[in-house]
């Protein structure tokens, strides 16, 4: 079982390569992958799996945390869904493609990502 961040849900959706750094990718692409063959992850407002690498994670937190924090709250909110449960994978992929991704609402959790410009990009190219 994986430990993801609520937020992750929507980065793993548009993550296309880039990241913070190589390494950071290296692990977001393995990751993504583990998460495909692994069914159960438990749902984190804090430093997960991703994290890692991440040259933000400053060990004990990241160095946006309240920003970041606030990203995860919304996702569990609009998801309906509560941190440190454990959930399929599937299922709540599923039902952020479902709500949030094919309403077009991702940029009302997170517009002030300095992702945000690449993530529009790649869902322009989803539509």
């Amino acid at each position: 079982m994986l430990n993801i961040r609520a937020h992750h849900l929507l980065c793993t959706k548009n993550f296309v390569g880039q990241g913070y750094s190589d390494d950071f990718s290296k692990n977001m692409t393995r990751l993504i992958k583990e998460l495909e063959e692994n069914p159960e992850v438990k749902l984190l407002a804090d430093l997960d799996d991703i994290c890692g690498p991440c040259p933000e994670n400053l060990g004990h937190k990241c160095k946006n945390d309240d920003l970041v924090k606030s990203y995860d709250k919304r996702v569990l909110d609009f998801l309906n869904l509560t941190q440190d449960e454990i959930y399929s994978w599937e299922d709540i992929k599923k039902l952020a493609c479902d709500i949030i991704f094919l309403k077009n609402r991702r940029e009302e959790i997170c517009r002030e990502c300095q992702w945000n410009e690449l993530c529009k990009e790649v869902e322009a190219k989803r539509r």
